[in-house]
């Protein structure tokens, strides 16, 4: 159970990737009546081609990892679709242009890249993530999804980063919050389809040890949670009041520094993101841990995330 901003999981994580779906409503997972999914909205794609790395780097594998049947576990030959979800402050979001920026966008150019490929990023919906690499419609995902078991069972996934996941309030903090059973019988809005959901729900890595399974223990009502397609519309809802904390990742407060704060006496648990790949494509699983690799060696991977701040490089 979760008691004293301690959380009980079975299984260390890591991240996967993002899907795109063209059109039709954005769901979330089956998983149990206490979740509400924001209504109203469509899963779109938006398709942004990128060419060009972001920081200079030389490819010391592109030789190598495009040989030897490379070219057919990808979408086009000579070409990468990432699949990846914006926007989301520091990470992947667009500049006043409507360019593609963030700490994850130059991770995936650089990949790409050394790789010798021409990247084409599409934005999708989180929840459809995995799917959508099951299905063959991105050739890799970086999308800071945590790694779990049951996405184990469906892809490959190859760690990143580190991650953290905090309590989100409005400034000042109105509830008084400072303990994950604070929030038994209040609304908190998720992205659809993370970790964070299945932490209240007592789901996935938190099966019988979620909050709700501690507001039950304590005889108080279950937590309203209020999944949304992506962190915008979680965070919005915050914002406008819709809920008393949002659970997931801390770089909104970039965009909403005097509205926005954490909560520093819950400590949830880090995880390491990771990036996605069919597990038929082992080629191309072995090409980006080559290039992650490369990157990590020649101190490209830390200049970026130094530049941007997001989350714990890897081995630190």
């Amino acid at each position: 159970m979760i008691r004293n901003q301690s959380l009980s999981i079975k299984a260390a994580g890591l991240a996967v990737f993002l899907v795109a779906c063209a059109g039709g409503a954005a769901t979330t997972t089956d998983t149990t009546a206490t979740t509400t999914l924001a209504t109203g909205t469509t899963a779109t794609t938006t398709v942004l081609t990128t060419t060009g790395a972001v920081t200079e780097s030389t490819s010391t594998t592109a030789g190598e990892i495009t040989s030897g049947g490379l070219g057919a576990e990808l979408i086009s030959p000579g070409q990468v679709v990432v699949c990846m979800t914006f926007p989301v402050p520091l990470v992947a979001d667009y500049d006043a242009a409507g360019n593609p920026i963030g700490q994850s966008v130059e991770f995936v150019l650089d990949l790409a890249d050394r790789l010798d490929l021409d990247p084409e990023l599409r934005n999708t919906i989180f929840d459809l993530i995995i799917d959508d690499i099951e299905a063959g419609n991105c050739d890799f995902s970086l999308a800071g999804h945590f790694i779990t078991p049951e996405r184990l069972a469906r892809i490959d996934m190859i760690p990143y980063l580190r991650g953290r996941q905090q309590l989100v309030v409005q400034s000042g903090n109105p509830e008084g919050l400072d303990d994950v059973i604070d929030l038994c019988g209040e609304p908190v809005s998720v992205r659809a389809g993370t970790v964070q959901e299945e932490m209240v729900l007592g789901l996935g890595l938190y099966e019988a040890a979620g909050i709700n399974d501690s507001c039950t223990d304590s005889a108080l009502p279950m937590v309203d949670v209020v999944a949304f397609p992506g962190e915008f519309e979680a965070v919005e809802s915050l914002l406008a009041g819709e809920v008393v904390a949002y659970m997931g990742g801390t770089t909104w407060l970039a965009d909403y520094p005097d509205d926005l704060e954490v909560v520093p006496a819950v400590v949830l648990p880090d995880f390491i993101n990771a990036i996605g790949v069919r597990k038929d494509h082992p080629l191309l699983a072995e090409a980006l841990r080559a290039a992650l690799d490369a990157m990590i060696a020649d101190g490209t991977y830390h200049a970026i995330q130094s530049k941007w701040g997001v989350g714990i490089p890897l081995g630190e």
